[in-house]
């Protein structure tokens, strides 16, 4: 018997299913950039050079897709900000920890935030999603701390939600709107091995802004 020779150069598409992680990373940056309703499992298939039926045939539809991204990419957070935790420390350095991690974390994954400004534009299902889910949890497990902060005079009395933007949206701003810090300041803060730095920056200018 002669076996056939093994064609050379790029394996076919359907042989070389991208890694999830690699098709997830992808997703959610494409659902970030473009929204729900601009996204295409065509494009995307053509983006990641898989076949198209690979990502029916993994998640179903670009729902189950979306829901899979943000799985993935809120999940991530989520564990980072409670891996950082530490229950046991005083309360001023739980919420400097709390800010450090998030705006360190948006360093890296600018994608998250860019999804909230669109998901967090108007009502919906998948608004409802990424809030009962992840965002609802993390605030009902860091309220408090603000609320006994503010109760012994650690803080100033600040409304939540002020805290909760200046965290989030100031936290993370500069890198999610990376093409206007470049042409506004430079592509120099948004270096990677400057993440810690502005991580620390951050932490420190939110503290001193809610000391009495």
């Amino acid at each position: 018997m002669v076996k056939a020779a093994r064609t050379r150069g790029r394996p076919r598409k359907d042989e070389a299913p991208a890694p999830a992680e690699e098709v997830l990373q992808a997703a959610l940056h494409a659902f970030a950039t473009h929204g729900f309703q601009g996204v295409s499992l065509r494009t995307l298939t053509e983006e990641l050079g898989v076949s198209h039926n690979l990502l029916h045939q993994r998640f179903g539809s670009k729902q189950a897709l979306w829901k899979a991204a943000v799985d993935w990419g809120f999940g991530l957070v989520v564990a980072e900000l409670y891996a950082s935790d530490d229950e046991s420390a005083p309360l001023r350095d739980r919420l400097r920890t709390f800010v450090r991690t998030f705006a360190r974390f948006s360093g890296h994954h600018p994608e998250l935030l860019r999804l909230m400004n669109i998901e967090g534009g108007q009502p919906g299902e998948r608004l409802d999603y990424i809030s009962d889910t992840y965002t609802a949890p993390v605030v009902a497990r860091f309220l408090p701390v603000r609320d006994e902060l503010v109760h012994h005079g650690e803080i100033r009395p600040v409304p939540a939600e002020v805290i909760f933007y200046m965290i989030t949206s100031g936290g993370g701003a500069m890198y999610a709107s990376r093409a206007q810090t470049e042409r506004l300041f430079t592509a120099a803060p948004l270096a990677p091995d400057r993440i810690d730095e502005y991580a620390d920056t951050i932490a420190d200018f939110v503290m001193n802004a809610l000391r009495p």
